[in-house]
């Protein structure tokens, strides 16, 4: 499965997003990501909108996930490619399906760009799904339901590029849509995982979280990794390992990635009469060379140039 073979038709809306417009796109999961590279690459999304279910699929980029607020909705993300270093509050998802619920308290850092394919629906009149707990669930479902499913998927989309007229029929449309949920039911009934989350793991994701208050609490001010530590009552090398397990990085660089990206949006969107320097200065950095460094590293670009494309409108 690829996006070379897929194209826009009246059935599948086709889009590309830059790294700054991304988010615009995962409202509807309420999630937020910070990119963790400017890239090159457009970041993809497809979607088919069927009766009572949407189906996309998507090419991500390396990012972190925060998230997700989906009300009474269940979201269910089946890897197309191979998932190499992705985890979700530390645990590695692999070639998991992975499946978010109602409010899900996560953090999902993905290192790589991935292929995703992505049904979102209300599963209040599917029984099997109505009584999985809210949160996230990584399944193993067994081989044949897995490679059936991706098909199903890949094959879902190719139709509606392709073959538009097909789904334009009602019946076509509640005939695939059901395809899919009762291969998803069977994905559920077939799972080979039910090994609780690891304490430790849990715990690691309510100290990053309690670290990550700390840091935005007041942006000017950068505190050193071991007052943060002591801060959230633990060892730095505890909260080393929380946020190595977490998001892939130490705590200096994560507190680096936070503020480099909250600059960017200020200086994208912030108030009339904003400046470099005002935004620096905000978030910590005092040395504005080496901001202006540390920026046109992470982005591609001077935070000069980032400003100036805003204030022209681009």
């Amino acid at each position: 499965m690829s996006f070379q073979r897929l194209k826009s038709s009246p059935a599948l809306e086709l889009q590309s997003y830059d790294i700054d417009h991304f988010g615009e796109s995962e409202r509807y999961a309420g999630a937020t990501s910070i990119p963790l590279s400017s890239g090159v690459t457009p970041i993809m999304r497809a979607r088919l909108n069927l009766p009572t279910l949407t189906l996309s699929l998507l090419k991500s980029c390396p990012r972190i996930v925060r998230g997700y607020q989906l009300g009474n909705a269940v979201v269910v993300a089946v890897p197309m490619d191979h998932v190499a270093s992705a985890r979700i509050n530390g645990q590695s998802i692999g070639s998991s399906v992975l499946v978010l619920k109602g409010a899900s308290d996560c953090l999902i850092y993905e290192p790589e760009g991935n292929l995703l394919a992505i049904a979102y629906f209300n599963p209040l009149e599917r029984e099997l799904w109505a009584r999985l707990a809210d949160g996230y669930h990584l399944l193993k479902p067994a081989p044949d339901v897995l490679v059936t499913l991706r098909r199903l998927m890949s094959t879902t989309l190719e139709t509606a590029a392709n073959d538009p007229g097909f789904l334009n029929e009602p019946a076509s449309r509640t005939l695939v849509e059901r395809s899919l949920l009762n291969t998803m039911d069977a994905a559920l009934r077939t799972n080979a995982n039910s090994a609780p989350v690891p304490a430790t793991t849990d715990n690691y994701r309510r100290l990053v979280a309690d670290m990550e208050k700390l840091i935005r609490h007041d942006l000017r001010i950068w505190p050193k990794t071991t007052e943060l530590a002591d801060q959230v009552g633990v060892s730095v090398r505890t909260l080393q390992s929380a946020t190595q397990a977490i998001c892939g990085m130490s705590p200096h660089r994560y507190s680096r990635v936070l503020r480099l990206w909250s600059v960017r949006r200020q200086l994208r969107t912030g108030p009339v009469g904003r400046s470099v320097k005002s935004c620096a200065i905000a978030h910590g950095f005092w040395h504005l060379s080496e901001f202006a460094a540390s920026y046109r590293a992470a982005f591609g670009e001077l935070p000069s140039e980032t400003l100036y494309r805003s204030l022209r409108g681009e």
